[in-house]
Protein backbone atom coordinates (compact mmCIF):
# COMPACT_ATOMS: atom_id res chain seq x y z
CA UNK A 1 0.00 0.00 0.00
CA UNK A 2 0.86 3.40 -0.39
CA UNK A 3 0.76 6.52 1.98
CA UNK A 4 2.86 9.18 -0.48
CA UNK A 5 1.55 12.34 2.11
CA UNK A 6 0.77 11.09 4.73
CA UNK A 7 1.40 12.41 8.25
CA UNK A 8 4.05 11.26 10.08
CA UNK A 9 1.01 9.49 12.47
CA UNK A 10 -0.25 7.53 10.14
CA UNK A 11 3.70 6.48 8.72
CA UNK A 12 3.92 4.77 12.13
CA UNK A 13 0.24 3.04 12.27
CA UNK A 14 1.03 1.69 8.76
CA UNK A 15 4.24 0.27 9.96
CA UNK A 16 2.60 -1.06 12.97
CA UNK A 17 -0.12 -2.63 11.17
CA UNK A 18 2.50 -4.10 8.64
CA UNK A 19 3.94 -5.94 11.32
CA UNK A 20 1.49 -7.47 13.36
CA UNK A 21 -0.57 -8.59 10.05
CA UNK A 22 2.68 -10.50 9.18
CA UNK A 23 3.50 -14.29 9.16
CA UNK A 24 7.05 -13.55 10.19
CA UNK A 25 9.45 -11.11 10.93
CA UNK A 26 10.29 -8.49 8.01
CA UNK A 27 13.53 -6.22 7.40
CA UNK A 28 13.33 -2.80 7.01
CA UNK A 29 13.78 -2.93 3.67
CA UNK A 30 10.90 -5.17 3.50
CA UNK A 31 8.95 -2.41 5.67
CA UNK A 32 10.21 0.19 3.09
CA UNK A 33 9.36 -1.55 -0.19
CA UNK A 34 5.60 -2.62 1.02
CA UNK A 35 4.89 0.62 2.24
CA UNK A 36 6.68 2.98 -0.74
CA UNK A 37 8.01 4.70 1.98
CA UNK A 38 12.09 5.66 2.14
CA UNK A 39 14.45 3.24 3.71
CA UNK A 40 15.68 6.68 6.17
CA UNK A 41 12.28 7.06 7.31
CA UNK A 42 11.28 3.37 8.15
CA UNK A 43 14.86 3.29 9.63
CA UNK A 44 13.36 6.67 12.05
CA UNK A 45 10.22 4.88 12.69
CA UNK A 46 11.25 1.94 13.82
CA UNK A 47 13.66 3.17 16.09
CA UNK A 48 11.01 4.97 18.23
CA UNK A 49 8.71 2.03 18.09
CA UNK A 50 11.76 0.06 19.29
CA UNK A 51 12.21 2.05 22.09
CA UNK A 52 8.77 2.18 23.18
CA UNK A 53 8.59 -1.43 23.05
CA UNK A 54 6.21 -1.39 20.45
CA UNK A 55 8.53 -3.46 17.94
CA UNK A 56 11.76 -5.54 18.75
CA UNK A 57 14.34 -6.35 16.80
CA UNK A 58 15.86 -9.83 16.25
CA UNK A 59 19.23 -11.39 15.45
CA UNK A 60 19.05 -10.99 12.16
CA UNK A 61 17.89 -7.62 12.25
CA UNK A 62 13.95 -8.58 11.47
CA UNK A 63 11.08 -6.50 13.29
CA UNK A 64 8.08 -8.40 15.09
CA UNK A 65 5.39 -6.79 17.39
CA UNK A 66 6.77 -6.11 20.88
CA UNK A 67 5.82 -7.05 24.46
CA UNK A 68 4.11 -3.23 24.68
CA UNK A 69 2.19 -3.52 21.96
CA UNK A 70 0.80 -7.06 22.99
CA UNK A 71 -0.10 -5.41 26.08
CA UNK A 72 -2.73 -3.23 24.50
CA UNK A 73 -5.50 -5.73 23.91
CA UNK A 74 -6.05 -9.08 25.21
CA UNK A 75 -4.95 -12.24 23.58
CA UNK A 76 -7.47 -13.61 20.95
CA UNK A 77 -10.14 -16.29 21.89
CA UNK A 78 -8.14 -20.02 21.67
CA UNK A 79 -4.76 -18.29 21.62
CA UNK A 80 -2.30 -20.06 23.26
CA UNK A 81 0.32 -20.01 26.39
CA UNK A 82 3.96 -19.80 26.33
CA UNK A 83 4.23 -23.07 27.26
CA UNK A 84 2.15 -24.11 23.72
CA UNK A 85 4.05 -21.77 21.86
CA UNK A 86 7.34 -23.33 22.91
CA UNK A 87 6.62 -26.89 21.85
CA UNK A 88 5.36 -25.44 18.62
CA UNK A 89 8.69 -23.37 17.72
CA UNK A 90 10.22 -26.96 19.02
CA UNK A 91 8.51 -28.79 16.75
CA UNK A 92 9.03 -26.71 13.81
CA UNK A 93 12.77 -27.29 14.92
CA UNK A 94 12.86 -30.62 15.08
CA UNK A 95 10.75 -30.86 11.49
CA UNK A 96 12.90 -28.31 10.01
CA UNK A 97 9.56 -26.50 8.56
CA UNK A 98 6.77 -24.37 9.62
CA UNK A 99 4.35 -25.95 11.85
CA UNK A 100 0.83 -24.55 12.78
CA UNK A 101 -1.74 -24.62 15.42
CA UNK A 102 -5.20 -24.26 14.44
CA UNK A 103 -8.53 -24.50 16.59
CA UNK A 104 -10.74 -27.04 14.69
CA UNK A 105 -14.51 -25.92 15.34
CA UNK A 106 -17.76 -27.39 14.21
CA UNK A 107 -17.87 -25.06 11.17
CA UNK A 108 -14.38 -23.32 10.92
CA UNK A 109 -10.91 -23.73 11.06
CA UNK A 110 -9.00 -20.56 13.17
CA UNK A 111 -4.96 -20.16 12.94
CA UNK A 112 -4.28 -19.83 16.51
CA UNK A 113 -0.17 -19.82 16.63
CA UNK A 114 2.52 -19.99 13.58
CA UNK A 115 6.33 -20.94 13.55
CA UNK A 116 8.82 -21.06 11.39
CA UNK A 117 12.45 -23.30 10.95
CA UNK A 118 13.60 -21.69 7.49
CA UNK A 119 14.04 -19.06 5.14
CA UNK A 120 11.07 -20.34 3.16
CA UNK A 121 8.14 -18.38 4.12
CA UNK A 122 5.15 -19.63 2.49
CA UNK A 123 1.89 -17.48 2.49
CA UNK A 124 -1.26 -18.41 4.16
CA UNK A 125 -3.82 -17.56 6.73
CA UNK A 126 -1.96 -15.16 9.37
CA UNK A 127 -2.58 -15.83 13.04
CA UNK A 128 -6.24 -15.19 13.98
CA UNK A 129 -7.95 -15.55 10.81
CA UNK A 130 -10.20 -18.40 10.24
CA UNK A 131 -11.78 -20.20 7.29
CA UNK A 132 -14.84 -22.15 6.72
CA UNK A 133 -14.06 -25.64 7.30
CA UNK A 134 -14.17 -28.39 4.64
CA UNK A 135 -12.02 -31.60 3.69
CA UNK A 136 -9.51 -32.18 4.25
CA UNK A 137 -8.77 -28.98 6.57
CA UNK A 138 -9.49 -30.79 10.10
CA UNK A 139 -9.26 -34.33 9.21
CA UNK A 140 -6.80 -34.83 12.29
CA UNK A 141 -9.38 -34.28 14.48
CA UNK A 142 -12.18 -35.53 13.22
CA UNK A 143 -12.52 -39.48 14.49
CA UNK A 144 -12.65 -37.35 17.74
CA UNK A 145 -15.65 -35.44 16.74
CA UNK A 146 -19.28 -35.99 17.04
CA UNK A 147 -21.04 -38.10 14.12
CA UNK A 148 -22.82 -34.85 13.46
CA UNK A 149 -19.63 -32.96 13.27
CA UNK A 150 -18.12 -36.03 10.64
CA UNK A 151 -21.39 -36.25 8.51
CA UNK A 152 -21.36 -32.37 8.35
CA UNK A 153 -17.28 -32.40 7.65
CA UNK A 154 -17.82 -35.10 5.07
CA UNK A 155 -20.49 -33.98 3.10
CA UNK A 156 -17.52 -30.89 2.05
CA UNK A 157 -15.84 -33.29 0.37
CA UNK A 158 -16.29 -33.89 -3.31
CA UNK A 159 -14.84 -35.56 -6.87
CA UNK A 160 -12.23 -38.13 -5.53
CA UNK A 161 -12.25 -37.11 -2.07
CA UNK A 162 -15.76 -38.43 -1.26
CA UNK A 163 -13.86 -41.79 -1.91
CA UNK A 164 -10.96 -41.07 0.01
CA UNK A 165 -12.35 -39.43 3.23
CA UNK A 166 -13.52 -42.29 4.86
CA UNK A 167 -10.36 -44.05 4.45
CA UNK A 168 -8.37 -40.83 5.74
CA UNK A 169 -10.59 -40.52 9.19
CA UNK A 170 -9.50 -44.65 9.77
CA UNK A 171 -6.01 -43.76 8.60
CA UNK A 172 -5.99 -41.01 11.78
CA UNK A 173 -7.97 -42.75 13.71
CA UNK A 174 -5.39 -45.51 13.39
CA UNK A 175 -1.90 -44.02 13.03
CA UNK A 176 -3.10 -40.52 15.30
CA UNK A 177 -1.32 -38.34 11.78
CA UNK A 178 -2.34 -37.83 8.44
CA UNK A 179 -0.09 -36.73 5.54
CA UNK A 180 -0.81 -35.38 1.93
CA UNK A 181 0.85 -34.50 -1.57
CA UNK A 182 -0.17 -32.69 -4.56
CA UNK A 183 -3.22 -33.10 -6.45
CA UNK A 184 -1.10 -32.73 -9.21
CA UNK A 185 1.31 -36.14 -10.71
CA UNK A 186 3.71 -33.53 -11.11
CA UNK A 187 5.68 -33.53 -7.92
CA UNK A 188 7.65 -30.67 -8.88
CA UNK A 189 4.74 -28.63 -8.34
CA UNK A 190 5.56 -28.79 -4.87
CA UNK A 191 8.60 -26.66 -4.98
CA UNK A 192 6.96 -24.20 -8.00
CA UNK A 193 4.13 -23.10 -5.78
CA UNK A 194 6.13 -23.41 -2.53
CA UNK A 195 8.99 -20.81 -4.11
CA UNK A 196 6.32 -18.31 -6.06
CA UNK A 197 4.14 -18.11 -3.24
CA UNK A 198 6.62 -17.47 -0.85
CA UNK A 199 8.45 -14.74 -3.15
CA UNK A 200 4.81 -12.86 -3.19
CA UNK A 201 5.13 -12.55 0.47
CA UNK A 202 1.86 -12.79 2.27
CA UNK A 203 1.71 -9.40 3.60
CA UNK A 204 2.12 -7.76 0.52
CA UNK A 205 -1.29 -9.61 -1.09
CA UNK A 206 -3.92 -7.80 -2.40
CA UNK A 207 -7.55 -9.64 -1.63
CA UNK A 208 -7.82 -10.95 -5.16
CA UNK A 209 -4.00 -12.57 -5.37
CA UNK A 210 -4.42 -13.50 -1.66
CA UNK A 211 -7.62 -15.77 -2.48
CA UNK A 212 -6.09 -17.20 -5.48
CA UNK A 213 -2.61 -18.12 -3.41
CA UNK A 214 -5.01 -19.76 -0.97
CA UNK A 215 -6.27 -22.25 -3.63
CA UNK A 216 -3.45 -23.05 -4.75
CA UNK A 217 -1.97 -23.53 -1.64
CA UNK A 218 -5.14 -26.30 -0.84
CA UNK A 219 -3.66 -28.44 -3.85
CA UNK A 220 -0.59 -28.89 -1.84
CA UNK A 221 -3.40 -30.75 0.51
CA UNK A 222 -5.84 -32.50 -1.60
CA UNK A 223 -4.54 -36.25 -1.60
CA UNK A 224 -3.97 -38.02 1.86
CA UNK A 225 -1.43 -41.14 1.48
CA UNK A 226 -2.57 -44.50 2.62
CA UNK A 227 -1.05 -47.16 4.68
CA UNK A 228 0.97 -48.72 1.84
CA UNK A 229 1.93 -45.55 -0.06
CA UNK A 230 3.32 -44.07 3.44
CA UNK A 231 5.45 -47.14 3.46
CA UNK A 232 6.25 -47.40 0.03
CA UNK A 233 10.34 -47.92 -0.75
CA UNK A 234 10.31 -45.12 -3.23
CA UNK A 235 10.82 -41.31 -2.72
CA UNK A 236 7.21 -39.55 -2.91
CA UNK A 237 5.96 -35.94 -2.90
CA UNK A 238 5.26 -34.53 0.37
CA UNK A 239 3.15 -31.28 1.24
CA UNK A 240 1.78 -31.50 4.50
CA UNK A 241 1.33 -33.75 7.88
CA UNK A 242 -1.39 -32.91 10.98
CA UNK A 243 -1.73 -34.36 13.83
CA UNK A 244 -4.72 -34.10 16.73
CA UNK A 245 -3.68 -31.98 19.36
CA UNK A 246 -6.01 -33.08 23.34
CA UNK A 247 -7.38 -31.63 25.88
CA UNK A 248 -8.58 -34.12 28.19
CA UNK A 249 -10.78 -36.80 25.85
CA UNK A 250 -11.49 -33.74 22.88
CA UNK A 251 -9.22 -32.74 20.03
CA UNK A 252 -9.76 -28.98 19.50
CA UNK A 253 -6.92 -28.27 17.94
CA UNK A 254 -4.95 -29.67 14.81
CA UNK A 255 -1.13 -29.48 14.62
CA UNK A 256 0.43 -29.00 10.97
CA UNK A 257 3.79 -29.12 9.48
CA UNK A 258 4.82 -28.34 6.06
CA UNK A 259 7.56 -29.74 4.50
CA UNK A 260 6.59 -28.50 1.25
CA UNK A 261 9.35 -31.05 -0.58
CA UNK A 262 8.93 -32.99 -4.19
CA UNK A 263 10.28 -35.95 -3.32
CA UNK A 264 10.54 -37.56 0.39
CA UNK A 265 12.81 -41.05 0.81
CA UNK A 266 10.96 -43.36 3.15
CA UNK A 267 13.33 -42.95 6.64
CA UNK A 268 12.78 -39.35 5.90
CA UNK A 269 8.77 -39.24 5.98
CA UNK A 270 9.63 -41.86 9.14
CA UNK A 271 11.21 -38.80 10.51
CA UNK A 272 8.31 -36.08 9.74
CA UNK A 273 6.00 -38.74 11.34
CA UNK A 274 7.85 -39.16 14.55
CA UNK A 275 8.36 -35.49 14.41
CA UNK A 276 4.42 -34.39 14.40
CA UNK A 277 3.41 -37.46 16.71
CA UNK A 278 5.65 -36.63 19.42
CA UNK A 279 5.20 -32.46 18.65
CA UNK A 280 1.18 -33.17 18.89
CA UNK A 281 1.77 -35.20 22.32
CA UNK A 282 4.02 -32.38 23.96
CA UNK A 283 2.06 -29.76 22.81
CA UNK A 284 -1.13 -31.00 24.21
CA UNK A 285 0.96 -32.08 27.34
CA UNK A 286 1.18 -28.32 27.50
CA UNK A 287 -2.51 -27.47 27.33
CA UNK A 288 -2.23 -29.53 30.18
CA UNK A 289 -3.55 -33.19 29.74
CA UNK A 290 -1.85 -35.74 28.46
CA UNK A 291 -3.25 -36.54 24.79
CA UNK A 292 -5.29 -39.65 23.87
CA UNK A 293 -3.74 -41.28 21.15
CA UNK A 294 -2.82 -44.87 21.64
Amino acid sequence: MSIAGSPPTRRVIAVVELLTESDRGLSASEIAASLSLARATVTAVLAELTGAGWVRRDDDLRYRPGPALAKLSPAPPGAPGAAVQAELAALASAAGCGATLSRIESDQLTVVAKQYADARVVPGLTVGQSLPLAYPAGAAVMPWRTDAERRAWLSTASGAGRREAPALLRFVAGNGYAVFRPDADDAGLVDVLADLLGAVGAEVLQPQLRSRVLRQLSRLTARPYTDVEVAAEEPLPVSYLSAPVFDGAAAPYEVQIGPLRPAVRRAERAGYIEAIRAGAQAISAAFGKPPGIA
